[in-house]
């Protein structure tokens, strides 16, 4: 793409004439050009499009601009270039100028001299030369980028060889909004980073960053105008890429380098997470089948496991983390499993200032994600709540803290781990919303948590029938019932106001799972074993 602020420097279109106010101009790109006599072009135009025209239709009502001026910043076009002198005697309605000044769309005066024809040709053939120079400029830049992937280059790397490339200051923000890695500019400028990390994160807090330019502030209080740009390694989380005085990028740096760029960041940070993620996940397991065996000095053992900073202590908590999405059975989506990885990557930067000596252990790649802490933590719930809201202000995900109970030796950590899991499967059975949720070992599921999986499924199968793990809507609807009828101590009228549904119908539900289970469900050892099945197959 060319900008419209160029094309106006081509020595053989210099008496071609800007009429609205210099900043119309500004980081307006070109990318065709069109010419057109009628209104509903619109329709029929791609976006960075400049329209030249006589303005033949404007003759009798050059009022009928604005309108059109409009229609074309719907489609998204980049400027009007009117050849005034044949049918608007060689200007335009001074409301015509204002509007669009006002609407930040340039007008261009083309002197009679310019056949449409031509200057259409010529201004082509000089945008399709500069994207042939840029297309194979960025070509060049590919290379070295593949040769850096090829190297297994480090991302402090990549951004220091990109930022030579366009000459310009470059910090990397994860999906968090903390700055990941930044060119050699800020090396001895620790505070600007600070500084820029917390205006983007104070001007964008829990917003969508759109692929723009904006305004921020250096340690000098000077004015600094920043390209912000997605680099997607998750779908519905992105990178950003902040390029510091774009203004200053020359010929021919383009889009189709920078794109260049972001490609190769993507790939490097998706395998840094991935890899990452792995190793904490194998290291958890191989922690998990050591606390099994009979190693004596299981400390040692476990000091070499490097994302597991072991401490020797009394006591030891388990937490199990989540987001309040993860309570609907039917939203365990790409979204949701990218929220578990952001959780991950934030816990991973801050976990420490909130927990002294904690270490982050995940039982499974997508999901499971425990905190474990290893030394008392006072006031445990405010410290869980200042975590909860900080990532709040960051990015709009809602965590949820499940506690076990704490245990005496890193031994027993499984165990605090099965109660936190515990505490979470609780929440299914509740819905429990909550922030921070115990583990109540008085409960019946305490009693089964050591009996095998499959065990507890036959008997569940074997009192429920198929309301144990019902699969369709109706015998969901059916289980909900019998679960507050029991509840509520065979109390219909009570049922239905929970249910908001009329008596009658609970009756017919109720009727409808006493003939499903072949059981009075009001009789007490029926109750009984209902109830426990319900508990255990959430």
């Amino acid at each position: 793409m060319v900008s419209v602020e160029k094309l106006l420097t081509i020595d053989y279109l210099s008496e071609i004439k800007l009429l609205t106010d210099r900043k119309t101009i500004e980081h307006q790109e070109v990318s065709n050009v069109e010419i057109t006599e009628t209104p509903d072009v619109e329709f029929y135009i791609s976006p960075e499009t400049l329209i030249l025209t006589t303005g033949m239709i404007f003759k009798d009502d050059q009022l009928q601009m604005i309108p059109f001026i409009d229609s074309l910043i719907r489609a998204k076009g980049v400027g009007l270039a009117i050849k005034s002198g044949r049918f608007l005697n060689g200007e335009l309605h001074p409301k015509v100028i204002d509007y669009a000044n006002q609407r930040n769309f340039p007008i261009i005066n083309i002197p009679d001299k310019y056949p449409l024809g031509r200057l259409l040709h010529q201004i082509s053939n000089y945008i399709w030369n500069q994207r042939k120079e840029e297309i194979e400029f960025a070509l060049s830049i590919q290379k070295q980028f593949s040769d850096l992937l090829l190297n297994n280059t480090s991302i402090d790397k990549v951004i220091n060889e990109f930022s030579k490339i366009i000459k310009c200051p470059i910090i990397l923000l994860s999906p968090i909004k903390k700055a990941v890695s930044y060119s050699h500019h800020f090396t001895k400028k620790p505070l600007l980073i600070q500084s820029l990390q917390e205006q983007f994160q104070k001007r964008f807090k829990q917003k969508q960053v759109p692929n723009d330019y904006f305004k921020m502030k250096d340690e000098n209080d000077q004015t600094l105008l920043i390209s912000a740009s997605s680099v997607f390694v998750f779908k519905y989380f992105p990178h950003y890429l902040l390029i510091l005085n774009p203004e200053n990028m020359t010929y021919p740096i383009s889009a189709f380098t920078i794109d260049q760029a972001k490609l190769v960041l993507s790939y490097i940070l998706y395998k840094t997470e991935k890899v990452f993620s792995s190793y904490l996940h194998t290291s958890s397991s191989f922690m998990l089948e050591t606390m099994g065996g009979d190693t004596l000095n299981k400390g040692i053992l476990y000091k070499t496991i490097e994302e597991i900073k072991y401490v020797d202590s009394n006591y030891y908590l388990a937490v199990e983390v989540n987001v309040s999405s993860a309570l609907e059975p039917k939203l365990k989506t790409v979204k949701l499993y990218e929220k578990y990885a952001l959780i991950l990557d934030f816990l991973k930067i801050y976990g420490q200032e909130y927990f002294k000596d904690m270490f982050l252990f995940q039982t499974d790649a997508n999901a499971h994600l425990y905190l474990i802490l290893q030394n008392h933590v006072g006031n445990l719930d405010e410290k869980l709540m200042q975590c909860h809201d900080d990532l709040l202000k960051l990015v709009n995900i809602d965590m949820i803290f499940s506690v076990g109970e704490s245990v005496s030796s890193i031994d027993q950590v499984s165990r605090s781990i099965d109660q936190a899991s515990l505490a979470f499967k609780a929440r299914l059975t509740d819905y429990n919303k909550e922030t921070i949720s115990y583990y109540n070992n008085s409960g019946v599921q305490h009693l089964f948590h050591d009996i095998d999986s499959k065990d507890i499924n036959y008997f569940c199968e074997s009192v429920l029938k198929e309301l144990a793990y019902p699969q369709t809507n109706n015998l969901k609807e059916l289980r909900e019932t019998l679960k507050v009828y029991l509840d509520n101590q065979c109390e219909t009228t009570l049922t239905a106001n929970i249910l908001f549904v009329h008596r009658n119908t609970v009756k017919y539900r109720i009727e409808k799972c006493q003939e499903l289970l072949g059981v009075d469900v009001t009789d007490p050892r029926a109750s009984l074993n209902i109830r426990i099945a319900l508990m255990l197959s959430v």
